[in-house]
């Protein structure tokens, strides 16, 4: 359909764009938050496997730690008494961890806490003396001035409530009673990033809307223009939400950002429309409808191809092995796409609809731009080897700096030092023991016989030893507590003891009927992936030479074939391959979304010379960001794995190009540079502005990814700017034959 046909039938394309609206609202409205941790990985993922198998049999691994100092906790420390709770003190763990237990989400038959275990156990002071050893950084500290109660979440398939309901009730309950207890788990940090991230998206959403919206009304001084930018975002926002529902998708952590993008990239094609608009109607003194005509003839190319260009960028972190950022890319993708359909049914009734359309508003500050732009375009013109050697001083000064950039992997360091949940994972690393929980899975010998427990309490050693190579491991075993003192009978026999005498406890650790036991690991959480990963990989290797060695070793006492199969697996193992997975996908997905911003272009203007140009706009502000960040040794987290691929495409290059050509065959080389400098770069500026102020917006998030993810691609918007009107004009002046129509000769010269 031609410019014309769709100034005349404006009015109706604004209907449809209503009535579309209306009807993907209801539906949009449908999409929920996918907040399980397992959604970040495909089901068929051997850690997601792994993880799923230990918690069928042991009944979930996901704990609660509310954690506070008890003054007095331990009392008849003399010699020969035995060692108890004070009865104060105990009296009030009871009640709490009761109520606790009662909330539903949470299963009360595995509830722990130290008055429940050590009270249940024989009143012999070095059975006390070992059952505190064994719960040592678990529900007592090391100080016996901390203690802690353990709650064990119900599984998701069985709990009666989500997490989040469950998690916010155990603090509501825990605020009540102890108003100093800090609450923490890899449960609550999982629960408290999706938190943040669903209440941040929404808040982002409705400030960007509103940032956005005050910089365009600033600009153009009218609300018509603000109202029209506005329906095409809240309709692409909409129709993207609504079709995630149709095919059945769900918002992740990382595409609650969805909104707020989308609504960035509307405002800022909205603005290039909105500038081409007002100097057609200014400057050439067109008509609303003929200066419409010519907006839509004149931009639907650069306006296609740019939001093609941002949509491969978008599409190249398919390549991601983590699924909901896979996700985030097919939304952005659709998302992108939506954007100029929108355009379509309500720009024209924008421009031209009603009985006197004014001329959109300008600022005071676009004169001295205008003027600031005639300069540089000259000044390039005039000393383009000079701008060319500054350029490339600065990127080499920066360069190394991505040789020796800092990234910051250490989850707990997603959230603000000032957030409840990093100040609570503090005070139980620092005054109880790692919160990081994982386990030893492995099957077990039928009969079970006390040469494999025997075997089992030579494991626990084995990986007790780590420590001594500086893994900061806490291991606790089924055998540490059938070997604690008084040791009667077999190992075997002692095992029948402790599950009559604490069936929870043994529960824990053992399931007979499944043929299953479990030694649990305690790790750190306030430590970088690489060192997670490190332990992981070691204890895994462990077991696999140990459980060498027993396979053998039943087979010779027992007279029997028996296989084993041990895994190590769990939140901490999962959560630690997701970070390992985002910063590895970073090359791929920039390596991809350069590839496709070349094709892109190459294809818009038919010349492979135009695609490699365009290039270098895109990558140039990526690097200097990076690059003086490594430098100043400001660690980079996980909100910057997407920024490569997202940040490539949001430079106006397309727009500068297309200018550019269309004003070379009358205007020379200098002349078509100067006129796209003029022309493009005033509405370059201004959609840079709606860029840097809608993504700094991120940054006022409590969600420190996000605030990195806003504050970065801002930087790179900023460094784009100086791409778009400094190095593409200077690559363009000496790649560009010139014209044998337009003899420039002001175009060959280089004064220096």
């Amino acid at each position: 359909m031609s410019a014309d046909h769709l100034v005349r039938l404006r009015n109706w394309l604004l209907l449809i764009a209503v009535v579309l609206l209306a009807a993907a609202l209801p539906v949009a409205d449908g999409l929920t938050f996918d907040q399980t941790i397992e959604s970040f990985f495909p089901p068929d993922h051997p850690d997601i496997l792994l993880l799923q198998q230990t918690r069928g049999y042991f009944g979930g691994d996901e704990f609660v730690i509310v954690a506070w100092q008890q003054p007095d906790l331990i009392s008849a420390a003399d010699e020969g008494v035995p060692l108890s709770v004070n009865e104060q003190a105990a009296q009030e763990i009871r009640s709490l961890a009761a109520r606790l237990s009662e909330l539903p989400g949470v299963d009360s038959e595995r509830t722990q806490d130290l008055p429940q275990l050590l009270n249940t156990a024989p009143r012999n002071r070095n059975t006390r003396l070992a059952m505190l050893s064994l719960f040592s950084g678990i529900l007592v500290g090391p100080d016996l001035q901390t203690t802690a109660i353990v709650l064990q979440l119900l599984p998701a398939e069985k709990s009666p409530v989500s997490r989040e309901v469950a998690i916010r009730e155990i603090r509501r309950i825990v605020q009540e009673v102890r108003p100093d207890a800090a609450v923490a788990g890899e449960a609550v940090q999982v629960q408290e990033m999706f938190d943040l991230v669903e209440r941040d998206g929404n808040l982002l959403y409705l400030f960007s809307l509103l940032v956005l919206s005050a910089i365009l009304l600033w600009v153009f001084r009218g609300l018509r223009w603000v109202l029209s930018s506005l329906l095409i975002v809240v309709g692409a926002v909409a129709w993207t939400r609504a079709a995630l529902v149709l095919v059945g998708a769900q918002l992740s952590m990382v595409s609650s950002m969805l909104n707020s993008l989308v609504t960035i990239i509307s405002i800022s094609t909205t603005t290039h429309i909105l500038v081409h608009y007002r100097e057609l109607r200014r400057e050439q003194q067109l008509s609303a409808e003929d200066a419409a005509v010519r907006t839509l003839r004149d931009l639907a190319a650069p306006v296609f191809w740019t939001l093609v260009t941002v949509a491969v960028g978008f599409a190249a972190l398919l390549v991601s092995e983590i699924t909901p950022v896979r996700s985030f890319s097919v939304m952005m993708t659709l998302g992108t796409l939506l954007i100029p359909v929108y355009i379509i049914l309500v720009m024209p009734a924008t421009m031209v609809s009603g009985r006197q359309v004014a001329v959109p508003g300008q600022v005071r500050m676009e004169a001295y731009l205008d003027r600031m732009l005639a300069r540089m375009a000259d000044l390039i013109d005039r000393f383009p080897l000079r701008t060319a050697l500054l350029c490339a001083v600065l990127t080499l000064a920066t360069a190394p700096g991505l040789f020796v950039m800092q990234v910051e992997t250490d989850f707990s360091r997603n959230f603000r030092e000032s957030s409840p949940i990093l100040k609570s994972l503090q005070f139980v690393e620092s005054r109880l023991g790692p919160a990081g929980t994982w386990d030893v899975s492995f099957n077990i010998p039928e009969p079970l016989t006390p040469e494999f427990l025997d075997r089992v309490t030579m494991l626990t050693e084995r990986l007790r030893a780590l420590k001594q190579q500086g893994i900061p491991l806490q291991v606790v075993s089924l055998t540490d507590a059938i070997n604690i003192p008084p040791r009667i009978g077999s190992p075997v026999r002692r095992l029948g003891l402790l599950r009559g005498r604490q069936p929870q406890l043994a529960a824990g650790f053992l399931n007979q009927s499944a043929g299953r036991m479990r030694i649990v690991l305690r790790s750190p959480e306030q430590q970088s992936t690489e060192q997670k990963i490190a332990q992981i990989e070691r204890v895994r290797a462990e077991i696999v030479t140990a459980f060498a060695e027993m396979e053998q070793q039943v087979a010779n006492s027992a007279n029997q074939t028996w296989q084993a199969d041990a895994s190590a697996s769990g939140l901490f193992v999962v959560m630690a391959r997701i970070i390992d997975s985002l910063l590895a996908d970073q090359l791929r997905s920039f390596l991809l979304a350069s590839l496709g911003t070349v094709i892109c272009t190459a294809i818009a203007f038919r010349s492979l010379r135009l695609g490699l140009i365009s290039l270098v706009p895109n990558v140039f502000p990526i690097g200097i960001v990076t690059g003086t960040l490594g430098l100043l040794h400001v660690p980079v987290n996980i909100g910057t794995a997407m920024i490569a691929s997202v940040a490539m495409g949001f430079t106006c290059g397309v727009h500068y190009i297309n200018e550019f050509e269309r004003a070379l065959p009358t205007l020379g080389l200098s002349g078509a540079l100067r006129k796209a400098q003029a022309g493009v770069g005033r509405a370059v500026v201004l959609a840079h502005l709606a860029l840097v102020a809608g993504f700094l917006v991120l940054t006022v998030s409590e969600f420190i990814p996000l605030v990195y993810f806003g504050g970065l691609l801002s930087l790179s918007m900023a460094g784009g700017l100086v791409s778009d009107l400094v190095m593409l004009p200077l690559l363009l002046r000496w790649t560009t034959p010139v014209p044998a129509a337009a003899g420039n000769s002001a175009a060959n010269s280089d004064q220096l």
